[in-house]
């Protein structure tokens, strides 16, 4: 009688669903930016020893950037961002791929339109709060929390361009 029942639920398990975790707060990945993997290379493929030092400088350069950045609404949305520094380049290697990894954790698959549509607006140098009202239908509740990471991303790659952090 015992076993029948384990059998039953050792066939049910395969069916269920593959549940993608969500961030919600804002300590995890340097305060949602994402910005683990760029500060942790340290320039050089592990150049020896000498370039410890560097490593950690830079990671304290990024730190204290990152608490430049407010994480209120109505602050961050009236931040003056520095247009000049947002181009293609800066786009194609960390904005599109940061914008499609939360669409996938958002909706559950890639929605390439979506992404397009999102980075259009970032490079036609739209407001925050109006890609927000854009994205607000698709992501629900989930839209403002998006728009303000994206934001704080986009401020943080501009500041540390302009300072040298980021090539």
């Amino acid at each position: 009688v015992f076993n029948k029942f384990e059998e039953e639920e050792a066939e049910e398990q395969p069916r269920r669903r593959k549940l993608v975790p969500l961030d919600y707060g804002e300590e995890d990945e340097d305060k949602g930016l994402g910005l683990t993997a760029p500060c942790s290379g340290g320039g050089g493929g592990g150049g020896g020893g000498g370039d410890g030092n560097h490593g950690e400088e830079k990671r304290k350069h990024v730190k204290s950037l990152i608490e430049k950045i407010p994480t209120a609404r109505p602050e961050l949305f009236t931040y003056p961002l520095d247009w000049t520094m947002v181009d293609s380049t800066l786009m194609d290697r960390r904005i599109r791929p940061w914008i499609n990894k939360k669409i996938i954790e958002y909706i559950g698959e890639e929605e390439a339109t979506l992404v397009d549509f999102v980075c259009s607006k970032v490079m036609a140098h739209s407001t925050p709060q109006g890609i927000l009202d854009d994205v607000a239908m698709v992501l629900d509740e989930e839209a403002e929390v998006f728009i303000v990471k994206m934001w704080r991303l986009l401020i943080y790659e501009t500041e540390a361009k302009k300072i040298g952090l980021v090539k």
